[in-house]
């Protein structure tokens, strides 16, 4: 009885040929299972003569100069390779016997090597310091990517063997062997990011809004205030790091959203402010605009555009009026005039209507008086009144002549003249003007009222007597009048802006009411001018202030030849105030604003670190260089075009593509360090050969 495993070969009577053959495919299935299941011993083994050769084949690189020295003395010496082949074959392990088993085999035998290296390299940083600890840390860096590149350099080098080649041919092909394997773990990790990519479902606009609203919060941020369009640039830009997990720079972020605020075109080292990109930028931009080819003139043409829009930004918000501050001054000036007016006109009526009572000349009782005495009194500011308001005020109180309403105006006016002296003379009239304001007036004529200590002459009591009948209605129209006197004062010194524009037009001066009280005044100032302006003068102020930021921006110049200095710009807005442009800017006009200070500042920035080559010297050298390399017979059309392609590769490439400025940094093993153990092991291996 056949077991189920045998072969089964049926004949068919007369039937020769492909019937003989025949086997059912269950049975060729088996056997390829067996083979395989009996060969995985054999497997082992190599992986074991690999696991002995490949250190020892790698450790030549160090022991076999010191082998070659022993062997000119004459002394016989094996190499270590030599010593752990043997060592393979007196155990039994298999050896490769197919160009196919040769070629893994020596791909194995590198990532044995270079994996025992690293290995080695690693315990040894631990217990070595100062720059041997450092060497073997890097040697023993990012053992993925070496490894690959062993195996790549193993797996090229011995097809080239296999191929017949000699040891250059080996050595070249390990070389690029192992690049393109040290390559291979980002190409990979590029790719499953890409595949993650076209898996993951596409993110909503909601969803969006919601991560990049996350992000730009923590650089202080707030999405929901950006305009529209600008959101919507965002999304667009960030969609795709979103979508695959990356991990966005929240300030790269914030940056890319003020670029699109402002309008400006933002490049790589701009957004990520990398000081080697920035330098690299900036250098770059130098080199082309020294060079006559207009290929080669993007980065500064870039420049320049961004330029020319910070200055259209600074237009838009009204710097475009060119309104002169003394513009201002003298629209501020003639708005207090014309309030003054009105108020004086306001008091003239009114003391006017009560000069036609017939109480307006009836003495009334010097209450006033006796309530500026008590208040100097009590201040200690009696010797600070001016000696004719002294004398005017005794007149009645001596009682050579009676207190009338006429008087009381009188004595109002010459107090409130000495508000414009300033110092103890304004702050002691003051004081008396609050004091006589504060105090009714009341006839002479009243019953029950006692005159007090004011002698009362014979012609002033036959006066008396003879107005006792009259009304006292006129007291009404009166004190109308005292309310319109002391608004009109109280306005003329509600502020030193209105005392200035006021004060004697040899003084008054309109620019220099400008720059006193708008462009560099205090917040109060600020404000007590947007209280005269109203909102049909704040546009006029909004355009005066952005046109003052301009023209520190760019020192005076016109637009079309001015640049504009982050560091200016940014000191004459910080200066005005967010308080102060909050009163004749809207919100988005400051988001506006303020974005393009920090755009400039991002555009001009060279951070620590940053070699740019300011004097311009080296970019001018190879400018004129290239132009003459260009011009050279046989090597410039040979050689120009190439290198002028590389340049523009850089510009367009690196500077334009500004997607990996905005994500997280992540350090990078540059590729050539990840190629030493690999190429030492590579080296061992061919001296054994």
């Amino acid at each position: 009885m056949a077991g189920p495993w045998e072969e089964y070969q049926p004949q068919k009577a007369g039937a020769e040929g492909p019937w003989l053959d025949y086997q059912p495919a269950t049975v060729t299935a088996g056997k390829a299972i067996n083979r395989g299941l009996s060969d995985i011993p054999r497997q082992i083994g190599l992986t074991a003569r690999y696991a002995l050769e490949g250190p020892a084949q790698a450790a030549q690189i160090v022991t076999e100069p010191i082998a070659g020295l022993m062997r000119s003395a004459g002394i016989k010496t094996k190499s270590i390779g030599e010593m752990a082949t043997g060592l393979a074959d007196m155990i039994g392990l298999p050896q490769p016997q197919d160009p196919y088993e040769r070629v893994i085999g020596d791909a194995a035998r590198l990532v044995a090597g270079a994996g025992g290296m690293a290995g080695a390299a690693g315990a040894a940083a631990s217990r070595l310091s100062g720059m041997a600890g450092t060497v073997a840390s890097g040697l023993a860096a990012n053992p993925t990517q070496q490894l690959s590149a062993a195996a790549g350099a193993g797996l090229a080098g011995g097809a080239s063997k296999e191929a017949g080649g000699g040891a250059l041919a080996q050595t070249t092909a390990s070389l690029a062997g192992g690049v393109l394997g040290g390559l291979a773990p980002g190409g990979i990790a590029s790719a499953v990011n890409a595949g993650r990519q076209m898996l993951t479902p596409a993110l909503s606009p909601q969803q969006l809004d919601i991560q990049l609203s996350a992000v730009l919060e923590r650089a202080g941020t707030d999405y929901s205030q950006l305009a529209p369009q600008v959101q919507r640039q965002l999304r667009n830009e960030l969609a795709g790091s979103l979508r695959a997990g990356r991990e966005v720079d929240p300030l790269a972020a914030a940056r890319l959203a003020d670029f699109r605020t402002v309008g400006a075109t933002p490049t790589r080292g701009m957004v990520s402010q990398n000081p080697v990109q920035i330098t690299r930028e900036q250098n770059l931009a130098k080199m082309g605009a020294n060079s006559a080819d207009d290929q080669l003139h993007g980065l500064p043409m870039m420049q320049n555009q961004n330029n020319a829009t910070l200055i259209g930004r600074l237009n838009d918000l009204g710097a475009r009026s060119e309104t002169a501050p003394i513009v201002v001054g003298r629209m501020v000036q003639d708005r207090v005039n014309a309030t003054n007016t009105a108020l004086g006109a306001a008091e003239q009526g009114a003391w006017d209507a009560a000069k036609t009572s017939p109480g307006y000349k009836q003495p009334i009782f010097p209450d006033g008086l006796n309530a500026i005495n008590r208040a100097l009194g009590e201040e200690g500011q009696m010797g600070f009144i001016a000696k004719p308001i002294t004398d005017y005020m005794a007149a009645f109180q001596t009682g050579r002549q009676p207190f009338t309403p006429q008087h009381y105006k009188n004595l109002r006016s010459l107090l409130s003249g000495e508000l414009a002296k300033g110092g103890n003379e304004a702050a002691a009239a003051r004081t008396a003007i609050n004091a006589l304001d504060a105090t009714p007036i009341s006839p002479l004529t009243q019953t029950g009222r006692d005159i007090g200590s004011v002698p009362v002459t014979q012609d002033w009591a036959a006066q008396l007597r003879g107005i006792d009948a009259q009304p006292n209605d006129a007291i009404n129209s009166i004190n109308q009048a005292r309310a319109a006197t002391a608004a009109k004062y109280r306005y003329q010194d509600s502020s030193p802006l209105v005392r200035t524009a006021l004060s004697d037009a040899r003084t008054a001066d309109p620019e220099k009411i400008a720059q006193s009280f708008i462009l560099n005044g205090t917040v109060n100032d600020a404000r007590a001018v947007a209280n005269e302006v109203g909102a049909q003068g704040a546009p006029m102020i909004r355009d005066a202030l952005a046109t003052h930021i301009k023209k520190q921006a760019l020192s005076g110049a016109a637009d079309e030849v001015g640049k504009v200095s982050q560091s200016r710009l940014n000191a004459a807005i910080n200066k005005i105030g967010e308080e102060k442009l909050a009163m004749f800017f809207s919100p988005e006009e400051i988001a506006q604003l303020r974005a393009t200070g920090r755009v400039a500042s991002y555009m001009q920035n060279q951070p620590m670190g940053s070699a740019v080559n300011n004097s311009n010297t080296g970019a001018l050298l190879l400018g004129r260089g290239m132009d003459l390399l260009n011009k050279m017979p046989v090597v410039g059309p040979m050689v120009g075009p190439a290198l002028r392609n590389i340049n523009i590769s850089l510009q367009q490439r690196q500077a334009e593509n500004i997607l990996p400025g905005l994500l997280a940094n992540q350090p990078k093993q540059p590729l050539a360090p990840s190629l030493l153990l690999p190429g030492m092991a590579v080296g061992g291996g061919l001296l054994s050969q």
